[in-house]
């Protein structure tokens, strides 16, 4: 027969194993391995600062992109972190990472003039997300099983690709929307949405050559953009001179047109701004754009992979595939 005495003792051994269960549960619970999104009330602002409440209401998901030598090409491990939410019809995705060498780079092919003939320099931060649409079998949304010989193309199907450059779309709040299939044609395999307006476009002619020559000089919008304003056009940019010959101009020229165009290359919207060695971007888009080259939300999970640049084209650091769950 149990006394009084131990049966107290019992209960509170059973009761410190229960404690120690529970703690143990929290613990595994908390540790998130895919992105879960959290239906709001309200929107969040579009402005890349994420102070909003609304984030505050969604789980964090941290990934250290480049830990593996499949996922790493150029510089290593990068700490992202990522939450989304959802209001009415659209997706909301929120991204932070600290800028790998620290510095912002929004000045991609910079033309200056060096030694008798103009050069470009310089290149821009990145980001981009690759979503499964579902018909890649066990390939998912994979950037380390899409590279072929340094093409990026899938076996079968295809993958909806939001391109982030801070040089040529953040300063239109915009991202590039593309995608990957397995036609390989002369852009290997990469495709851009359907458009009539280019959001950007180089700043220089190219003689048979190779020499090059600037096409307009300015206006210079934050010292680092040359944007043909919403409503302009390219008569409202200052053409190139030889008076010019010691200006720094930008590689690119904007286009604030294709924001508010409607077409399906510019259905992203994403803002992103730079402040203590560290990137801040928010993206949206409709849930259902009615593209077949863009990926429907909010009916299943998702395979997806994101990798960031440092002022680079092709080095980067990535994830492996993980869910974006509805």
């Amino acid at each position: 027969m149990i006394n009084k005495k131990n049966l107290i003792v019992f209960l509170s051994i059973i009761g410190l194993v229960i404690m120690s269960c529970d703690d143990n549960k929290d613990d595994h619970d908390d540790h998130i391995t895919d992105l879960h999104v959290k239906v709001v009330s309200s929107a969040p602002t579009l402005d890349g600062n994420g102070n909003d409440a609304v984030w505050s209401e969604a789980d964090a998901l941290e990934l250290t992109l480049g830990q593996t030598a499949e996922y790493a090409n150029g510089f290593g491990e990068v700490d992202l972190t990522l939450k989304a939410v959802r209001y009415s019809s659209n997706l909301y995705i929120l991204a932070e990472w600290m800028d790998p060498t620290t510095t912002e780079n929004v000045d991609k092919n910079l033309l200056t003039y060096v030694d008798g003939a103009w050069s470009k320099s310089g290149n821009e931060d990145r980001m981009f997300f690759m979503f499964d649409m579902g018909e890649n079998g066990s390939e998912g949304a994979n950037c380390a099983t899409m590279c072929h010989g340094g093409m990026m193309y899938t076996e079968t199907g295809q993958v909806d690709i939001w391109h982030w450059k801070a040089a040529r779309t953040n300063p239109l709040s915009l991202a590039d929307d593309k995608y990957f299939d397995n036609i390989i044609g002369d852009d290997g395999g990469r495709h851009g949405d359907a458009k009539t307006i280019s959001a950007y476009k180089n700043n220089y002619t190219k003689d048979g050559a190779g020499v090059i020559t600037p096409l307009y000089s300015g206006p210079i919008t934050d010292g680092h953009y040359i944007i043909i304003p919403e409503g302009g056009t390219t008569a409202d940019l200052t053409p190139y001179t030889d008076a010019d010959i010691n200006l720094t101009i930008p590689g690119y020229y904007l286009n604030a047109n294709a924001t508010n165009s409607g077409e399906s290359r510019h259905d992203v919207s994403a803002i992103g701004k730079y402040s203590g060695g560290k990137w801040t971007v928010e993206f949206k888009r409709k849930l259902d754009t009615g593209n077949a080259h863009d990926v429907e939300f909010g009916q299943k999970n998702i395979s997806v992979t994101v990798a960031v640049t440092d002022n680079s084209g092709g080095n980067h650091s990535g994830s492996a595939p993980f869910n974006i769950e509805f």
